[in-house]
């Protein structure tokens, strides 16, 4: 009975929590500094993850993908609507939901814990996009979403690397590669593939963000220069400042 109410605590302060942070429609700065890291980076991720779901994974319309920690759901830029495959996308914030309902109206929404999902059923791929680092248990976030898995199903999980972030008030269990293969292969995942998107220079990444800030005539240049820095790390996944890995369900 305390686990339970414990669990239910857990589910109302997150819930609370995120709720809060995404009244800002704009949290992550993606709209504000299109032309900036953040922009540049979610142009690239999109791209790298476009790739591997029509070309690595070769989903289709039947395809049923659960989209773990969604936000408004990146499937949405991925896939048009009329090439979507089957998306049902969950989201603890009720604020989130709210919206992507609307953004989204072809993708399944609903409201409900990304490290203990109640929900049942079993999907071909998983996609679980800068989710992982704002959980309190990754092992166990992990190996519930195995439970959610298809027999062969796919696992793909983008996420910071460690060894070129620090902890936030969100961001609270940051992996580095070598963390992430060792509990992936716990529950006899195999990678299949892992990805870099982007290489850690910081005082790099200000400078060009002040420049496309400051003479936006300039940021068809800025962008340009970003793509390279983005691009740079995708053999190099241990140089990256995220990573995106691919993993099999054996």
């Amino acid at each position: 009975m305390t686990q339970k109410s414990d669990n239910k605590q857990y589910f109302l302060d997150t819930q609370r929590f995120y709720d809060r942070l995404f009244e800002d429609g704009d949290h992550y700065g993606v709209k504000e500094h299109w032309h900036g890291w953040a922009g540049n980076f979610h142009r690239r991720r999109i791209k790298v993850l476009r790739d591997i779901f029509v070309n690595t994974l070769k989903c289709q319309r039947k395809t049923q993908i659960l989209d773990i920690g969604s936000n408004v759901s990146m499937f949405g830029e991925i896939f048009e609507p009329e090439e979507c495959p089957e998306i049902t996308a969950l989201d603890i914030s009720t604020v989130v939901i709210e919206k992507a309902k609307k953004v989204n109206p072809h993708i399944k929404f609903i409201t409900d814990d990304a490290q203990n999902p109640s929900l049942m059923g079993k999907w071909d791929i998983l996609f679980a996009g800068e989710i992982i680092e704002h959980l309190s248990h990754s092992q166990k976030a992990l190996s519930n979403w195995s439970n959610l898995l298809k027999q062969g199903g796919y696992l793909v999980i983008s996420t910071p690397n460690r060894l070129f972030c620090r902890k936030t008030e969100e961001h609270i269990s940051l992996l580095a590669i070598s963390e992430m293969r060792r509990m992936l292969g716990q529950l006899d995942f195999k990678i299949v593939e892992i990805i870099g998107i982007d290489i850690f220079i910081p005082f790099f990444d200000r400078f060009l963000h002040k420049l496309a800030k400051y003479l936006p005539k300039v940021s068809p240049v800025s962008d340009r220069i970003f793509q390279i820095k983005m691009k740079s790390t995708f053999r190099l996944p241990w140089l990256a400042r995220n990573v995106i890995y691919i993993a099999k369900k054996c």
